[in-house]
C-alpha cells in the first residue's frame, strides 16, 4: 500500500480525461444529484477535506466498463469515482469513462454549478435554475468557466481581469475594487490546485472488491450530538432512555422520522437560542436547566406537527429539508399564542427553496435563532428571517421542467398544490389525498406517478423530458395502478380517472386524446399552469405578511 502525497485536483481530472486512470467493471455509473456536486464545490472552497481515493494498481489489468481505444492503464479508481466524475463535471471536462458526448452535454446542463460573486456567507455556490440562467449580469459565474482558466497563460489572465472589470461595471461586489474581485475569482479557480489523498493498493481483484464493499458498507456514525447526549445522560441519569428516546419514537410513529441530532438541536435552540455545541454554556446540561427546556421542546414539537398537518404536511417524507424544522420549533415555542401559521410556513417553503441551511447549517441556524430571540412578534421574526433570501422571486414554468427525482422542493410544492386543491386519490375509493374517509392519515406518504408512463415515452424522449415535474401526478400509497407502457387514454378509462380528478391535479381534460407526438406541448402547458398556481399559493401565504 502506498500514499500519493503530490496529487492535486487538476492532476486527477487530467488522468480521468486522458485515460491514465479508469474504473473497473464492478463500479456503478455516476449517480450523484446536482446538489451533491454543488456541495463538493462548497467543501473545496471552504478548504474542507473530501476524503481519500482508493486506486488499484492491477498489474495484469481487468475488464473496463468502456473500451474505445488501445490504452490499458494499470491504475484503476476503485473508491472515489463519484467524486472524481463530479470534479470533471465542475471542470467542464468529460472523463474517459463517460458514455458519450450527447449525454455529457445534458449532464453539463443538469449539473450547472454557479459561483455567486455577491455571496458573503454560505452558500457560495448554486445549482443554476431558470432565473439564474436568464440573469444577464455576471453575478452567477459558471464554475467550469473558472476552473478551465490558467492564469499562467497571458490570455487566461486577461479573461479573468476582464471578468472582474465587468462585475464592477455592473455594480456587483459592494465596496470591493476590481483587483479584489479578481482575487476572489482566482480563489475559486485555485480549487483545482487543492491537494488530494490517494492510496494505491496492489491486491488481487477479489481482495479489491472486498475492500470496496467494506468502504461502502453502512455503519454507525458517531455525531457531535451523540457525544453531548452522553453528557446529558451522565448529568441527568435516565433522561435519554426514559424521555428523549421515547419522544423521538413517538414523532416517528406519527410520520416525523427525524434525526436524533435534529431533535437535540431543537432542544438547545429552546434552552439557549443556539445549536452550535461549542458555544453552549456548560450549565445547560444540568437537570435544573435541561428539564424545563425539554418540556417546552416537546410542547413546541407537538404544536408544530398539528400546524403542519393543516397545510397537508403529514410526514417528513415529502420535506426538502428537515433542518428548517428547528427554526419552526423555535417560532412555535416563542409565539405559541399567535393564531397564524401561514407566516412561518411561507418562510419554511422559501428557506427550502433557497437552501438556507444547505451548507454551514449551524452558522445560519444560529443567526436565525438570534433573529427570533430579538423579535417581539411573529410577523417581525418571519420578516427578519425572510430578509436572508429573495423570497419575492416568482416561480417559472422552467422550474417545473426539472427532473422530479432531483427537485425535492419542486416535488414538495407540487404535492402542496395538489393537496390544497383537495385532489382525490386515483384509487377506487376517491378519498381526498392524505385522508381515509373523514380521517386524516398521520403518516401519509405521496407517490410520484408519471402521467405519461416512462415506458410509453422511452423510445421518443430522453429521461429529462420524461421525468419532468410537469409529467408527475401525486397519488396515494395504497393504489397499485399497473399502467406499464399504456397510453393515458387506456388507463384513464380502465381506472375511472375522471375529468374532475385530472383537473384537481392541474391536468387538462383532453389528456386522454393527447398523442405522444404532442407530449412536449403537454409539458409546456402544464408547467405554465403549475407555475401560475404555485405563485398564487405562495402569494396567499405571503399576504399575511404584507397585509399588516
Amino acid at each position: 500500500m502506498a500514499v500519493n502525497p503530490n496529487l492535486k485536483i487538476h492532476n486527477l481530472v487530467n488522468s480521468a480525461v486522458g485515460h491514465e486512470l479508469s474504473v473497473p467493471e464492478f463500479q456503478r455509473g455516476f449517480v450523484w444529484k446536482p446538489t451533491q456536486v454543488r456541495d463538493l464545490a462548497e467543501s473545496l472552497w471552504s478548504d474542507y477535506p473530501i476524503g481519500s481515493l482508493l486506486i488499484w494498481n492491477s498489474r495484469n489489468g481487468t475488464q473496463e466498463r468502456i473500451v474505445s481505444d488501445s490504452r490499458h492503464p494499470a491504475d484503476w479508481l476503485v473508491d472515489g469515482q463519484q467524486r472524481t466524475t463530479a470534479l470533471c463535471i465542475l471542470s467542464g471536462r468529460k472523463p474517459y469513462w463517460w458514455p458519450d458526448a450527447e449525454s455529457w452535454e445534458k449532464a453539463m446542463k443538469r449539473y450547472d454549478i454557479r459561483f455567486d460573486v455577491e455571496a458573503n456567507e454560505p452558500p457560495y455556490f448554486k445549482v443554476a435554475d431558470a432565473a439564474i440562467r436568464k440573469t444577464k449580469a455576471h453575478r452567477w459565474i459558471r464554475l467550469s468557466d473558472l476552473l478551465q482558466l490558467d492564469t499562467n497563460r497571458p490570455d487566461d489572465s486577461q479573461k479573468l481581469q476582464e471578468l472582474a472589470k465587468n462585475i464592477k461595471i455592473e455594480g456587483l461586489c459592494g465596496n470591493m475594487d476590481a483587483m479584489e474581485v479578481y482575487a476572489r475569482l482566482d480563489r475559486v479557480r485555485k480549487i483545482r490546485e487543492k491537494d488530494l489523498v490517494a492510496i494505491t493498493v496492489e491486491h488481487e481483484l477479489e481482495d479489491v472488491v472486498e475492500i470496496f464493499a467494506r468502504l461502502n458498507s453502512k455503519g454507525t456514525r458517531l455525531t457531535e450530538a451523540d457525544i453531548y447526549l452522553g453528557v446529558v445522560a451522565a448529568r441527568s441519569p435516565g433522561w435519554v432512555r426514559d424521555q428523549f428516546s421515547p419522544f423521538l419514537n413517538m414523532l416517528k410513529d406519527g410520520g416525523f422520522d427525524i434525526n436524533p441530532n435534529l431533535l437535540f438541536r431543537s432542544l438547545t435552540a429552546i434552552a439557549a437560542g443556539k445549536t452550535r455545541f461549542r458555544d453552549l454554556p456548560d450549565n445547560i446540561w444540568n437537570a435544573s436547566t435541561i428539564e424545563p427546556a425539554w418540556r417546552r421542546t416537546q410542547k413546541a414539537w407537538k404544536s408544530l406537527v398539528k400546524r403542519l398537518a393543516e397545510y397537508g404536511v403529514l410526514s417528513t417524507e415529502t420535506m426538502p429539508t428537515q433542518t428548517a424544522l428547528v427554526t419552526l420549533v423555535a417560532l412555535q415555542d416563542k409565539f405559541q399564542e399567535e393564531a397564524s401559521f401561514g407566516l412561518p410556513f411561507y418562510w419554511f417553503l422559501q428557506a427550502s427553496r433557497f437552501s438556507r441551511y444547505s451548507t454551514s447549517g449551524a452558522t445560519a441556524l444560529d443567526e436565525d435563532l438570534r433573529a427570533i430571540g430579538e423579535s417581539t412578534t411573529l410577523r417581525d421574526a418571519v420578516v427578519r428571517l425572510l430578509d436572508r433570501f429573495e423570497h419575492h422571486r416568482l416561480m417559472e414554468p422552467e422550474d417545473f421542467m426539472a427532473d422530479y427525482s432531483d427537485s425535492r422542493f419542486g416535488r414538495f410544492l407540487l404535492y402542496l398544490l395538489v393537496w390544497s386543491n383537495e385532489a382525490k386519490d386515483w384509487d377506487g375509493h376517491g378519498y381526498r389525498l392524505g385522508f381515509e374517509g373523514a380521517q386524516v392519515l398521520e403518516d401519509f406518504q405521496p407517490q410520484w406517478h408519471h402521467i405519461f408512463p416512462k415506458k410509453f415515452l422511452s423510445d421518443q424522449y430522453d429521461d429529462l423530458e420524461i421525468n419532468a415535474l410537469a409529467n408527475i401526478a401525486v397519488i396515494g400509497p395504497t393504489i397499485n395502478i399497473r399502467i406499464s407502457a399504456k397510453n393515458p387514454m387506456e388507463y384513464l378509462h380502465k381506472y375511472n380517472i375522471t375529468e374532475d380528478k385530472l383537473t384537481q391535479q392541474f391536468i387538462t381534460n383532453d389528456l386522454g386524446v393527447t398523442s405522444i407526438e404532442k407530449y412536449p406541448e403537454f409539458l409546456k402547458e402544464r408547467s405554465l399552469v403549475l407555475a401560475t398556481e404555485a405563485n398564487k399559493y405562495l402569494e396567499t401565504l405571503r399576504d399575511d405578511i404584507e397585509a399588516k
